[in-house]
């Protein structure tokens, strides 16, 4: 019942998120809220990233939230050994970068939540905006991002200040993504 019910509430949310924009989300502290959960090893309070939901309308709600400003939004899971092996590259590159948005969005289902929650804690991602994939038509998400993407993973949408869309397959070269950051994402 309580499996029932909580699903429930995500769909909930996902649907009243999408019909009025998710909030605005960074790396700040306030708009990266934290589940505190306790470990029982040292007995004191351990804060896990949350996951909010993305469904129908979530990238462009993303988009809209970040108008004006570079945005990079990786999409990964647990199951791409490219994107387990570059994801604390991901997370050192978006506390270090200035002036650039970043939103990580886990392609996994719901039943592997817990390992996608435990990659995000090792790679760093603990402050950054991070999403889950909440609708199993994941077909539909894929296309609302992207209507040439068929589920590859990893998946960039890089997306410059002035709304400019260009969406990259597979893991992304140094020079390309320094190439893209160094114009700041106006090209």
């Amino acid at each position: 019942m309580r499996a029932r019910m909580r699903r429930a509430l995500f769909a909930a949310v996902a649907c009243a998120t999408t019909q009025v924009g998710w909030p605005q989300v960074g790396w700040s502290q306030a708009t990266a809220p934290q589940i505190a959960t306790g470990d029982a090893a040292s007995g004191q309070a351990v804060s896990k990233p949350e996951i909010a939901p993305f469904g129908r309308g979530s990238f462009d709600a993303i988009r809209k939230a970040h108008a004006g400003r570079p945005l990079i939004v990786h999409f990964w899971s647990v199951t791409c050994s490219i994107c387990v092996a570059e994801l604390a590259d991901w997370a050192k590159l978006a506390r270090e970068t200035s002036g650039v948005d970043f939103v990580f969005v886990n392609a996994d289902p719901e039943s592997d939540r817990h390992r996608a929650l435990s990659r995000m804690e090792k790679a760093g991602l603990r402050q950054a905006a991070n999403f889950a994939f909440a609708d199993r038509f994941v077909e539909r998400l894929y296309f609302e991002v992207d209507q040439a993407w068929a589920g590859e993973l990893p998946f960039t949408a890089l997306v410059a200040a002035n709304g400019r869309l260009v969406t990259e397959i597979g893991a992304l070269s140094d020079l390309k993504l320094a190439s893209w950051l160094a114009d700041k994402a106006e090209r």
